[in-house]
């Protein structure tokens, strides 16, 4: 009699192996490859997914322990496939995504998940190419006949929504329209998450949910669409830094099938991919922006503030008319912004446009390699493409420069006192306020919490953007681009341009492209802008980046074998904070992929190593 052995996986990140072990009889009918069981390792029963499926050992029989138990189901064989796949994208343990991929209670294994490989999914694998597309669709426009209109009539279909405040209308929707969906979301219990999962094995459904959503077990997929495609929720914040979109795409590309993404402003990411941007006609297209309103601070007189007399008319305006104003401002500092004290224009490159920043004698930025930098005593340097100036406005030659501040508190006080028949409400994403507070508020204040956390009791007649430039010169190098998707989100909060409610933008830089691109309706400004700013500095998607971060040993050690390797190049290690960290740049994400994954294990053998793979705040 042939014994069967199949390969797990332990759900152990730290061990990167699997291991063989023998299947008894009274659970043989229960085992398929993605089963989650429990084995015994070195003394412990821990979990692990079988991997592979009457292997051949390589040890002898009688060496080989039982499985111990089935806990459920788990994801199929394509699935696991894929986060392999993702395992090595993002440099990550390929536990992290079969975890992802699981449902978060057990699930009885049963003829659906065995069956699983004969499915349309894998017949469709490899058979035929997928077509992509990117749809540039206004934020104030209904989204739901368009993404009823791309999903097919057979099969299943993955729908991906970052904001959790549209789910139920596009659910309540689409079930109107005749269609079986299931919710894989967060922010639904986990009982519900498992039972959708273990209803998602059954096909011919819509799964919508959040980027999890893109590793659901449907047996026959047919389109795959991410909305908001730009949005930073999409990326997951721990490491490995997996990002749904990209995930989206190479599912869809294994299974030939079309996968859609879109969003109000398109990410350089997504037009990279596809020839031509879709969009709706310009009259459409312009009608479902909101009306923006763009105050110049240059103009404004000095030492009033953020508190300009446009924002006041524009408060009056919308508390008499009994909507409720979000005022959006940075209070954590992602920007410290230099301003000429004589001509008011900001302290930008003249390279790149991001803002510089101040260096002291000695002092560089974090990723310099420009070594001038530390021999002036006082100047410039820009912290995305390195470049460095002396103390000076690049305008005027002024040297007389000062930083920028601002705060929340003292900008509620003011408020309150400009509208003192009116509750004003300080909010962010950490501040402990119930919901009946929020609905008795005219105007809430704060970042850009407001825009998620305002109820939906009253309209939203006035967003302002109390300093945009510290968005927008924010010292990373999605900043733009992370502006466009915030400034989306405000105008789809303001409906169309139809509507009097109004987006209103106070910033020194009126001329910049994200605010060109909102105030004239036309997305292209800002992504054929941002694209051609990226190929210049051959930043993502014209070039790979990864941020590695931890003790100063396995940074160092990785840093250096990196530097002996062709086309990569490290900038630093530099102290930050109790960590070290470099960056190190290829020129795609396969070289960048190749070359962590040579040094990555040595280095850990050193310490603790963080590798962030397209990281979003750099």
């Amino acid at each position: 009699m042939t014994l069967r052995v199949v390969r797990v996986r332990p759900d152990l990140p730290a061990i990167d192996r699997s291991f063989d072990y023998l299947v008894p009889d009274a659970i043989a009918h229960q085992i398929s490859v993605g089963t989650i069981v429990r084995i015994p390792l070195h003394g412990r029963r821990v979990r692990g997914w079988v991997v592979e499926d009457f292997v051949q050992p390589e040890t002898e029989i009688s060496r080989i322990l039982p499985l111990l138990k089935v806990v459920g189901a788990g994801p199929p064989p394509e699935i696991l496939d894929l986060g392999r796949w993702a395992a090595r994208r993002w440099i990550g343990p390929d536990v992290s995504f079969f975890g992802s991929a699981s449902p978060p209670n057990a699930v009885v294994p049963n003829a659906v998940a065995e069956s699983f490989s004969g499915g349309a999914e894998s017949a469709s694998h490899g058979s035929s190419e997928s077509r992509l597309r990117v749809i540039a669709w206004p934020p104030s426009m209904d989204r739901r006949p368009l993404i009823d209109g791309l999903l097919p009539e057979s099969g299943s279909s993955i729908v991906i929504v970052p904001d959790v405040g549209r789910l139920n209308s596009l659910i309540k929707y689409l079930t109107r329209a005749g269609r079986v969906v299931h919710v894989m979301h967060a922010t639904r219990t986990a009982a519900e998450r498992t039972l959708a999962w273990s209803e998602a094995r059954k096909g011919n459904c819509v799964i919508v949910g959040g980027r999890g959503a893109v590793w659901a077990p449907v047996p026959d997929l047919a389109a795959m669409i991410v909305l908001d495609e730009s949005d930073d929720a999409l990326q997951e914040e721990r490491s490995p830094t997996w990002h749904a979109r990209d995930v989206a795409i190479e599912r869809a590309r294994r299974c030939g099938v079309a996968c859609t993404l879109v969003a109000a402003i398109p990410s350089a990411v997504a037009v990279s991919l596809v020839e031509d941007v879709e969009r709706p006609e310009r009259s459409d297209e312009s009608a479902g922006w909101a009306r923006v309103e763009v105050v110049d601070l240059r103009e404004e007189a000095p030492g009033q503030g953020l508190l300009t007399e446009s924002l006041a008319r524009a408060l009056h305006k919308c508390v008499d008319a009994g909507e409720r104003a979000l005022l959006v401002m940075n209070r954590k500092g992602r920007a410290r912004l230099l301003a000429c004290g004589a001509c008011r224009e900001l302290a930008r490159c003249e390279g790149c446009g991001a803002a510089v920043v101040e260096v002291q004698s000695g002092e560089t930025s974090a990723f310099s390699t420009d070594s001038s930098a530390a021999e002036v005593s006082r100047s410039l340097l820009c912290p995305v493409c390195s470049t460095a100036r002396p103390w000076l406005c690049a305008g005027c030659g002024s040297t007389r420069l000062r930083v920028l501040r601002s705060g929340v508190s003292r900008i509620r006080d003011d408020l309150a006192a400009l509208l003192p028949r009116s509750r004003v409400l300080d909010v962010d994403a950490s501040t402990d306020v119930d919901l009946a507070a929020l609905r008795e508020a005219d105007v809430l204040v704060g970042t850009e919490a407001v825009l998620h956390r305002a109820p939906r009791d009253r309209p939203v007649g006035l967003v302002a953007f109390l300093d945009l430039d510290q968005e927008l010169l924010a010292p990373r190098h999605r900043a733009a681009e992370q502006s466009a998707t915030l400034l989306a989100r405000a105008a789809r909060l303001l409906g169309p341009r139809s509507e009097a409610r109004r987006l209103l933008l106070q910033t020194r830089l009126p001329e910049h492209d994200v605010i060109r691109a909102v105030s004239e309706a036309d997305p292209s400004i800002a992504w054929i802008s941002e694209t051609k700013r990226r190929a210049a500095l051959s930043y993502p998607p014209f070039g790979a980046l990864a941020q590695l971060r931890g003790v100063e040993e396995a940074v160092a050690y990785a840093a250096n074998m990196l530097r002996a390797l062709p086309g990569v190049t490290v900038l630093g290690p530099v102290a930050s904070g109790a960590s070290f960290e470099c960056l190190v740049r290829c020129p795609d994400s396969e070289a960048l992929s190749g070359a962590l994954l040579a040094v990555h294990a040595g280095a850990r053998a050193l310490g603790r190593i963080r590798v962030e793979v397209d990281p979003a705040r750099v």
